[in-house]
């Protein structure tokens, strides 16, 4: 199939086109410039794999949690090409598309991203089920929910950090972590194209990022 992806859920945004067997990627670790660069990527991933967008099948991303910002734009660029060329557009969850290359894994998954003040979005997986939903939570939450007799795999940007505070509360836990970088758009098209496969809807017009917390300036509203 001929696709785009987009992964801008981290400072590091990742951004594929395939066409059929040939897949072009491009990563960048720009924190914030990601607005100034992710139009430019995306047609430069277009014309590598030789497509434009009115050829694309469907189109992905990562729908959040992740940067406020990041998400945003991400939603923004696919949605133009929605617009523009009536493409599908297709949302998965940051942290399914994390722990999706691990769920052969003999054990707990924990897909994680650090939240700040002392939280993290996390999500917990078992044999292709899902154990605790994308939450924004807490280690000791987690601690109390997991079997802890089961050997534990994090992952995604911060594995590291979420285990060594897993093994500081209970130094009992097997816990292990994967936080090297990887191409996250190849688990977004493989995710997408099931569910193409499955027959499930892509994204409605109204359907946005998934926050799961609010935004600072939403919070100092609430509190005037």
């Amino acid at each position: 199939m001929k696709a785009l992806a987009i992964d801008s859920a981290s400072g590091c945004m990742t951004v594929s086109a395939k066409n059929d067997d040939i897949t072009t990627s491009l990563s960048l670790d720009i924190g914030p410039k990601q607005s100034q660069e992710l139009l430019p990527a995306i047609d430069f991933v277009l014309k590598k794999v030789d497509l434009k967008p009115e050829e694309l099948d469907y189109t992905v991303l990562c729908k959040g949690p992740g940067t406020f910002t990041g998400l945003r734009l991400a939603f923004a660029a696919l949605k133009s090409i929605e617009l523009a060329f009536n493409k599908p557009v297709y949302g998965v969850s940051t942290l399914e598309c994390y722990a999706s290359p691990f769920e052969n894994f003999e054990g707990l998954v924990i897909s994680t991203v650090d939240a700040k003040k002392d939280q993290f979005f996390a999500g917990i997986y078992e044999n292709k089920k899902t154990i605790l939903e994308p939450e924004d939570t807490t280690i000791e939450k987690v601690i109390s929910i997991i079997d802890k007799t089961k050997k534990i795999l994090c992952v995604g940007p911060d594995a590291k950090l979420f285990a060594e505070e897993l093994k500081q509360n209970n130094p009992s836990l097997d816990v292990i972590y994967f936080d090297a970088q990887i191409n996250t758009c190849i688990n977004l098209f493989n995710i997408a194209e099931k569910m193409i496969e499955e027959k499930k809807e892509p994204l409605k017009d109204f359907e946005g990022p998934e926050y799961l917390r609010k935004s600072e300036a939403e919070i100092a509203l609430e509190n005037k």
